[in-house]
């Protein structure tokens, strides 16, 4: 059974929730545990998904063991006298093959591990973590999809890491095969659209805002929090006068709207309503998923 793992930015946990809970082929689902990957999972279960979840150092062993017992599972020779007899028969053998080719590449194991939004406060360590946890789960994937946009892998260096791992590695890209840029892009339909919405503010200041952008406000004392601090001495400028608004109603957050009127009160914004698509992601982890299972098909 082919398994698909996913490096992915909390920022674009939606998106993740939303092409998961569109796959039925998916067999087995983990996700790594650590402090932000509790709220994915009630996402994950609030569309009837069943992830299983441990600490890393307890599930890159168990996938793999798992794993490995479905191979032993599926290579062991069929009981009964008549299957055994069918399988030696050179015409039937093709047919015969054929099923047991089907049997070890049905179904689909994901593994998903879910970073923390605040690494992005610091681009090297972002990238450091993205690719440690990547070079981990290359030991037990057939295909890792990094589920970032360039912020997560723009070096040059890790991204010559990254060809090095022992399994293919895939990336967020739209329509025209370009990577995209960020989560925002993800989130618009791609870097050209992205682009435009940036030319129609006419040069003034913009924040674009989903879900996981405004998450902060769902706590309490968001004005005490440090994420408030550190974007309020960019924020204050009067040239920040713009919050586009990326509605999409596979978006699981309740208080977006409250959010981001609260949002542009705070900082004397205008509110833009925008469309958002989930193309990108749909797309792109279905192009992960097709490409390693025709290598598992392949292989046989």
């Amino acid at each position: 059974m082919p398994v698909l793992s996913i490096v992915a930015c909390e920022m674009l946990e939606d998106e993740l929730v939303y092409v998961l809970s569109k796959d039925p082929e998916i067999k087995r689902l983990f996700v790594v545990e650590n402090r932000n990957s509790f709220r994915f999972v009630k996402k994950l279960k609030s569309e009837n998904l069943k992830p299983f979840m441990f600490p890393s150092d307890r599930l890159y062993p168990v996938v793999s063991e798992i794993n490995r017992e479905s191979l032993r599972e599926s290579l062991r020779e069929p009981p009964g006298n008549f299957s055994r007899k069918f399988s030696i028969i050179p015409f039937c053998k093709k047919i015969y093959d054929f099923i047991l080719r089907k049997e070890k590449k049905q179904g689909l194991t994901v593994v998903v591990n879910l970073l923390r939004k605040e690494l992005h406060s610091n681009v090297d360590t972002l990238q450091s973590e993205v690719y440690l946890n990547a070079r981990e789960m290359s030991k037990i994937s057939n295909g890792i999809l990094l589920f970032y946009g360039k912020c997560g892998f723009s070096s040059e260096k890790m991204k010559a890491e990254l060809q090095q791992l022992g399994c293919p590695v895939y990336f967020l890209r739209d329509d025209g095969r370009n990577i995209v840029d960020d989560c925002i892009s993800v989130a618009l339909g791609g870097n050209e659209i992205y682009t435009k919405m940036m030319l129609s503010g006419n040069g003034k200041g913009a924040i674009y805002a989903t879900p996981m952008v405004l998450s902060d406000l769902n706590e309490t004392n968001y004005k005490s929090s440090e994420s408030y601090k550190k974007i309020r001495k960019y924020l204050i400028s009067p040239m920040y006068s713009l919050l586009f608004k990326i509605n999409n109603q596979n978006y699981k957050d309740v208080n977006f709207h409250r959010n981001a009127s609260e949002f542009a009160k705070i900082f004397n914004m205008k509110i833009i309503n925008v469309n958002g698509t989930m193309n990108i992601a749909i797309n792109s982890y279905m192009e992960a998923k097709t490409a390693i299972c025709k290598s598992i098909e392949k292989s046989f």
